[in-house]
Order: structure tokens, then sequence, then C-alpha cells
């Protein structure tokens, strides 16, 4: 198992996560990175409106996850920071229960938004996305597991991390609110409007059809006319 010293400090773009890898570290192999190219493979086969729709989609709920996954580190340095340094527990413990409760109804619109994108869209069936989705979920959890995860405990490192949660929550939350809500109900919004206006167009054109045959065809009736008389 990979094990890491790790600083943890938040910043207005939420994950930002410095770390130091312990000497005793392996380098892990390198592989193939199996959820892109399962992404890839998804995508293939899709147009641009479409393809865009499931970039944001996809996106979105790996950032969910990243997300919760920095709030239990957090909840990880926390305790690491309270037991080593006792004057900073209780406004730690405060601060990141606050903390944790003003994300918590953003990231359930979020992936309330992700699961709203799964039904409007008519490219793939919504288990075959699901069921993507949860193969993400599963690699992210198997790389987890071989990363162990050693908060720095310093008197200096913890306050900094009270600070962070202090400062920046206001920002982070704003940010997750534009990026996880706002820009994809837009884009659904944009990709409505423009299929309207395909449907709009194409009944249009059915109908300059219909009527230049229709036209044609009355010519044609009118020349037997003429013709027979």
């Amino acid at each position: 198992m990979k094990k890491f010293l790790w600083l943890f400090a938040l910043s207005p773009l939420l994950f930002v996560l410095p770390a130091v890898a312990d000497d005793k570290a392996e380098k892990a192999p390198e592989q193939k990175n199996e959820v892109l190219e399962a992404a890839g493979d998804f995508m293939k086969e899709l147009d641009d409106t479409n393809r865009r729709h499931f970039n944001v989609l996809f996106g979105n709920h790996n950032m969910i996850r990243v997300v919760e996954t920095v709030r239990d580190d957090i909840g990880l340095a926390v305790d690491a920071c309270g037991e080593a340094n006792p004057d900073l527990k209780g406004a730690l413990n405060d601060r990141y229960k606050d903390w944790k409760a003003a994300i918590k109804p953003v990231l359930a619109e979020a992936d309330g938004n992700v699961k709203n994108m799964i039904i409007a869209q008519d490219y793939a069936k919504p288990k075959k996305i699901r069921d993507f989705l949860k193969m993400i979920d599963k690699a992210r959890k198997t790389q987890e597991k071989q990363v162990e995860k050693v908060p720095v405990t310093s008197q200096e490192a913890c306050q900094s991390l009270l600070n962070s949660m202090n400062d920046t929550e206001a920002n982070m939350i704003q940010l997750l609110r534009t990026t996880l809500i706002s820009l994809p109900q837009a884009m659904q919004e944009e990709d409505r409007i423009a299929r309207e206006k395909a449907e709009a167009d194409a009944k249009a054109k059915a109908e300059e059809e219909a009527e230049k045959e229709k036209e044609a065809d009355d010519e044609s009736a009118e020349d037997d006319a003429a013709d027979d008389e």
C-alpha cells in the first residue's frame, strides 16, 4: 500500500491536496486509464450535442465523488489534528460540522441534477449510463484503497486547516453551485432550444417540400387537362 503524508489546505477550487510521498512507498506501476477508455468507447457513436451532454454528466458525477472524498479526508485530518492538538479540537470539530452541513444540500442538488440528465437524454438507455457511473465509482474505490493517507498534524498545519474552512466556504459553495448545477442546467436549456429549432426547421422544410410537390401535381393536372381539351 502506498503511503502519503499530506497537508490539507482548502482553496476556492476546493480540492488542492499537496502531498509528499513517503520514502518507503514503492512507485506504483503505470496502468491504463480504464475509465477514460470506457468513456471514449461510450462517446464514439455520439454526435457533438450528445457528446457534450455526456461529458458534462460524466464530469459532474466525477466532481461530486471528488468532493465527497475531500469531505471524508478533511474528517480524517480533523480527527488527527484534534488528537495531536487538544486546544484546537473543539474549534476544528465545530467548524467541520458546519462545513459539512453547508456542502450537503449542494451535493444533494448536484446529484439530483445528474440523475435528471440521465433521464432527459435519449442517446443511451439510462441503465447503461448508471452502470458506467458505477464502474467509475468502483475503479475510484479500488485506487483509494491503494493509498494510505497520513495527515500532517503540526500546530501550524492544523491551524491552516481551520483557517481554510473559515476563509473559503462561501467561495467554495458558489463554485460548486455554478459548476455542478447552474452550468449543466444552462447547457440543457441550450440543447432544448437547439432541438426545438431543429425540429421546427425540419417541419418547415417538410411543409415546403410538400407545397412544392402539390404545386407540381397541380401543374401536371392542368397540363393533362389542357391536353385533353
